[in-house]
């Protein structure tokens, strides 16, 4: 009997943990994020730098893919983790169990939501990355985007499924605007069962404009997507003052064409593609100058943040998402472009967080059921985890147990997974494209 109450009292516990991710985690307030890794694809150097008449820029360019890979992974942990503190903020851990922690701790944990701006910006960076050598055309803009989608899916859909049976199980993530469907799908919707996956829906939108842009030429794509991030200035502030981000009314109209189509976060990752394209053509550009512009990016968007007298969660909400473009957007394009430049390090430290990068992915996907499963189920069976420290030992074996997860996640879910889908995509696309050129 003592058994069952036990059993009963956990099951409470998790239902409120998960009704209150539900309630502060949905995409249009606060958000979540970890990030999807692209493999190592994206460094391959298109020059064939083992013939004879190779240029130096060309062997530089080499060098740079190196550094950017390790950077860019390492720069991809620190946003997943970013987010993961932030989610890890009250109401969705209790206050009780977050009494004492560190100060400097919850003050990163208010601005972890900008991980999401880092990972769109680092997106749009690699996705030109990895377009760069494909010849122009219908055939490879549907392949790159069956890919891509393919890619998201693998990785998500046994994260879904956990969250699916821990919404059945518990009774949690019911809310009557949640369609299971279209968070399967990742169709746009205002919440999603696992509700850090309202990215992931940006992302394939994202991956339908660089199949678009794959059938003009390279010298044509920047133009293009010039034209593509003026339209979406024009827009925004078009918007803003039409008094969208002000009401609930324009968004409960047309969440469509409102709040997805038209969002200022697809500015970001645009400003990541062409940050690709002008590295690329100018390599050798000043550290000391992208330094200062993310110093200053930084200042300004924590201080509006804190300081600014903005309603709520601040920037985290789609309320203030204009100025969140403006203001951390720009900050993670310094990071990004910092990341692209600076020289990498060889240390096992800096190895250690390249495998971290690899898993941010999961890390992101992760995190969430987590909580519910450790903070819900499993910490209030163990006496005083909870209590000792003011939260504070609760919250490391959560943090250190989400990335033991995410790791193991990725190297026996997500990455099999993916060489498998690789593998049978390739072989469907290779049919397709025979049959077309089959006469009778």
């Amino acid at each position: 009997m003592a058994q069952k109450t036990k059993s009963k009292a956990a099951q409470q516990a998790a239902f409120c943990i998960g009704q209150r991710i539900a309630a502060t985690g949905s995409p249009q307030s606060r958000l979540g994020l970890g990030w999807r890794p692209h493999g190592r694809r994206f460094l391959q150097i298109h020059t064939p730098i083992s013939q004879p008449h190779v240029s130096q820029a060309c062997t530089f360019r080499h060098h740079l893919g190196c550094m950017i890979y390790k950077n860019i992974q390492i720069l991809r942990f620190i946003a997943a983790f970013l987010v993961v503190l932030h989610h890890t903020l009250p109401p969705n851990v209790h206050p009780a169990h977050y009494a004492n922690i560190p100060a400097w701790i919850t003050e990163i944990s208010v601005y972890g939501f900008a991980g999401v701006d880092i990972f769109f910006v680092i997106s749009g960076f690699i996705m030109a990355e990895t377009t760069r050598s494909m010849q122009p055309g219908a055939s490879t803009a549907s392949g790159f985007v069956f890919r891509r989608f393919l890619r998201i899916y693998s990785g998500y859909w046994p994260a879904f499924l956990l969250v699916l049976f821990l919404s059945i199980w518990l009774g949690i993530f019911n809310g009557p605007e949640i369609s299971r469907w279209k968070s399967f799908l990742l169709l746009p919707q205002e919440f999603y069962l696992l509700n850090v996956s309202w990215t992931l829906t940006y992302e394939l939108y994202f991956y339908l404009l660089i199949g678009a842009m794959l059938c003009f030429t390279r010298k044509q794509a920047v133009p293009v997507f010039l034209a593509l991030l003026a339209s979406f200035v024009v827009i925004v502030a078009v918007q803003f003052n039409m008094g969208v981000y002000r009401s609930a009314i324009p968004r409960e109209n047309n969440f469509l064409l409102n709040v997805f189509l038209t969002s200022p976060l697809i500015i970001e990752f645009i400003a990541g593609f062409l940050l690709s394209e002008w590295i690329q053509r100018k390599p050798r550009q000043s550290i000391a100058a992208w330094s200062i512009f993310t110093a200053i990016a930084l200042s300004a968007s924590i201080w509006a943040q804190k300081y600014g007298g903005l309603q709520g969660v601040g920037m985290a909400a789609f309320l203030y998402y204009p100025e969140r473009v403006m203001l951390f957007g720009s900050a993670s394009v310094g990071l990004v472009a910092l990341a692209a430049l600076l020289p990498s390090s060889g240390s096992q430290l800096s190895r250690f967080f390249c495998r971290l990068g690899d898993a941010s992915y999961a890390l992101y996907l992760l995190h969430i059921p987590l909580m519910v499963i450790l903070y819900g189920l499993l910490f209030p069976k163990i006496p005083g985890l909870l209590w000792i420290g003011g939260g504070k030992l609760s919250l490391l074996v959560y943090l250190v147990s989400v990335v033991a997860c995410s790791l193991l996640y990725f190297k026996l879910i997500e990455n099999p997974l993916h060489k498998i889908s690789r593998k049978a995509s390739d072989r469907l696309l290779l049919n397709a494209g025979s049959s077309k050129t089959c006469t009778v």
